[in-house]
């Protein structure tokens, strides 16, 4: 009893006395529990035969007889009465869409020809046999100017790359050095024997024009200067040698386009 005792001492002091109880009381009920009958389930209801009606659907055949009332009756079906045992009728052809097309009539004026030779035979119908042009691709930094006589009214457009003279090799007034540090302008540099003046911007200075600035949109003058001109310090201004020997010949240069990285014609 003492060892007893002293659990449950140990069990109250440390508040576990409910627990003890319940285990206890949990023993005690085990007996009773097993000692109940178990409650007998009732078989379940046997599940009706359908073999023979099955079988009886089986056996019903799936196409009627004919009756003779029933052939008797009007049945009506789509389309015309055929005879299953006519032979088909044969098929008919197409006949070629040239046999059918009516011929063009001639047309009341001469036909005009594209070229050398007579016209090609396309029913009276002139037929552009020209290609497309190609389209044309640029180097990033190319420019395209128009330069000519400054007294034409009419300037020759083409491609400077870079590096590249203007005109040409043959009077290389200007070479296109390429563009400045924004991409906005075009440098030139400027043969010795070359007076501009216009829109762009000369470089040192405008008294000493080592080269020129460009932008799209504007015009320089340039005139070719005599090497041998010589201004006379007379005080007749008939006896001096005039502008017009000064001047051997002036041109101008419009800056167009300015091809960038980027565009749709740049390669």
């Amino acid at each position: 009893m003492n060892a007893v005792t002293s659990i449950w001492r140990q069990l109250v002091r440390r508040r576990l006395w409910p627990v003890a109880v319940l285990l206890v009381a949990a023993l005690a009920a085990v007996p009773f529990v097993l000692a109940k009958e178990p409650e007998v389930i009732p078989p379940a209801d046997p599940i009706p035969a359908t073999g023979t009606k099955a079988d009886e659907a089986i056996a019903e055949p799936v196409v009627a007889k004919v009756e003779p009332q029933d052939r008797a009756r009007r049945r009506r079906v789509l389309g015309a009465v055929k005879d299953p045992f006519e032979p088909a009728p044969p098929k008919k052809t197409k006949a070629k869409a040239s046999a059918q097309a009516p011929a063009p009539e001639a047309p009341s004026e001469e036909p005009v020809s594209t070229g050398g030779g007579s016209p090609a035979d396309t029913g009276g119908v002139p037929v552009d046999t020209e290609p497309a042009p190609k389209k044309t691709y640029y180097a990033a930094g190319t420019i395209i100017v128009r330069f000519g006589d400054a007294t034409s009214e009419k300037l020759e457009k083409f491609a400077v790359r870079k590096l590249g003279p203007v005109p040409d090799d043959e009077l290389p007034l200007l070479v296109y050095m390429g563009l400045t540090k924004d991409g906005k302008k075009a440098k030139f540099l400027v043969d010795a024997a070359i007076e501009a003046d216009g829109d762009g911007t000369c470089r040192p200075h405008p008294a000493n024009c080592e080269t020129i600035e460009l932008a799209v949109g504007e015009t320089e003058f340039l005139d070719v200067i005599n090497p041998e001109y010589v201004e006379d310090d007379a005080t007749d201004p008939d006896e001096d040698q005039g502008q017009e020997q000064r001047v051997l010949a002036s041109f101008q240069l419009d800056l167009v386009d300015i091809k960038r990285a980027g565009d749709d014609d740049v390669k």
